[in-house]
Formats: C-alpha cells, sequence, structure tokens
C-alpha cells in the first residue's frame, strides 16, 4: 500500500501516509517475540483456551509461513492501547489498579516480561515520534498517545512489570480472523495482503468506534 485510506479502514479518517521504517522494521520481531511467549504460556496451561489456539496454529506453520505471518504493519498482540481506563486517564504511579481485575494475567514468565518491555519501548517510541500511526501500528488511541509520550523510557521499562499481563493476541473472540491470517501465511500472494488488510479494517474500525463513540472496547 502507497498510504493508508482511513475511509476504506474505518470510515472516520481520509488519510494518513504510509509509515516509515522505523514503524515497520521492528514489527516482524515483536510479533515472533509474542507468539514464542503465547506458547511458552500454552505449554504452561495459563493461556486463555482461544489464545492457546493461536499458539497451536504458530506451532503448526513452516519458517516460510511464519515469516508471513508476523510481517503484517501492526502488532498482532493487543496491549491495551485503546484503553483509556488504563492508559489515558491513570496516575503513572497506579496503572490499571481500577481494572486489574478485568484482565487477568497471562504473561507472567521473566520471558514475558522482557517482550512488554519491548512492545512498550516500542510504543514510547511511536507515541513520541510517530503518533499518526500508532493507531494502526498498534491499535492506539490517539490521547493514549499522548500521555504515553509523555513518559520517560525508564517508566515504561518499569510499568512492563505490571502490565505485562495485558499483552494476548487480537481477536481472541473472533477465531475466524486468526484463521484467515493463518490461511493468508500459508497460500501468500493476494490470500496473505488480504488477510492482513481485513485484520487492519477490523482493528481500525474497533478504535475508531472507541474513540467517536466513547467506549471502552479493547481492540488494543
Amino acid at each position: 500500500m502507497a498510504e493508508y485510506d482511513w475511509n476504506t479502514l474505518s470510515g472516520y479518517r481520509s488519510w494518513v501516509p504510509r509509515p516509515p521504517p522505523e514503524v515497520v522494521e521492528p514489527l516482524p520481531e515483536l510479533n515472533t517475540y509474542c507468539l514464542d511467549v503465547l506458547v511458552e504460556q500454552a505449554r504452561a496451561g495459563t493461556a486463555h483456551p482461544a489464545a492457546c489456539r493461536v499458539a497451536e496454529r504458530w506451532l503448526g506453520l513452516d519458517a516460510v509461513a511464519r515469516k508471513r505471518l508476523v510481517s503484517q504493519q501492526y502488532l498482532l498482540f493487543s496491549a491495551g492501547f485503546s484503553d483509556l481506563r488504563r492508559w489515558g486517564n491513570v496516575d503513572y504511579t497506579q496503572v490499571g489498579d481500577a481494572s486489574e481485575a478485568e484482565y487477568k494475567l497471562q504473561f507472567v514468565t521473566p520471558r514475558a516480561i522482557t517482550g512488554a518491555q519491548f512492545v512498550l519501548c516500542y510504543a514510547w517510541s511511536i507515541a513520541g515520534r510517530y503518533a499518526n500511526h500508532a493507531p494502526l501500528a498498534l491499535g492506539m488511541h490517539p490521547q493514549c498517545a499522548r500521555h504515553i509520550a509523555k513518559l520517560t523510557i525508564l517508566r515504561m521499562l518499569q510499568l512492563a512489570h505490571r502490565t505485562a499481563g495485558w499483552l494476548r493476541p487480537r481477536w481472541l473472540d473472533a477465531p475466524e480472523v486468526w484463521d484467515d491470517l493463518v490461511h493468508g501465511a500459508v497460500e501468500g500472494g493476494a490470500a496473505h495482503t488480504h488477510a492482513g488488510l481485513q485484520g487492519m479494517r477490523l482493528m481500525v474500525s474497533e478504535l475508531a468506534a472507541v474513540v467517536h463513540g466513547g467506549g471502552h472496547k479493547d481492540s488494543g
């Protein structure tokens, strides 16, 4: 895609430019790391059953299909960046206390915390330097981006220990999205492109509903 058409994606915004390399290049490695941690959690029996299915699909792919799956221009995992109850209007010394019961921890191992640090450092960089790309790359609410941009990188690293449990695969309530992504990764070509775009459309539509409708649905 030479550019993103938000009228096509969500019906709310008209256009944002193609993301620069600094936005896109880290995503395959981040997606791969998160999926590998998910496998670890699934084997330990601590992941949601729907997340375990994602882990199984990941394990069933060959190297070429894995490379395609993680190559999408957005994070395949949600870190709650669309939820202002957690990220937008918080006392940064008390991140997430109001909603901990709603978001059960899935990633609790040291490797999972490291993964959360990777994601939060990436999010901090995008929010600070490329905020207009944060909605597409991370499903991030614009107000959330403004708040995160005010934090220091050290604070983001500290927050990873408390927010690692928020990191989980997107669309756990819509397994057909992952079915399409996996099918596209196996087939390549148009199937891969179509599946990736459909995932992007869904993510942006969910975020647009939150931003414009005042809801709290967690798409990112």
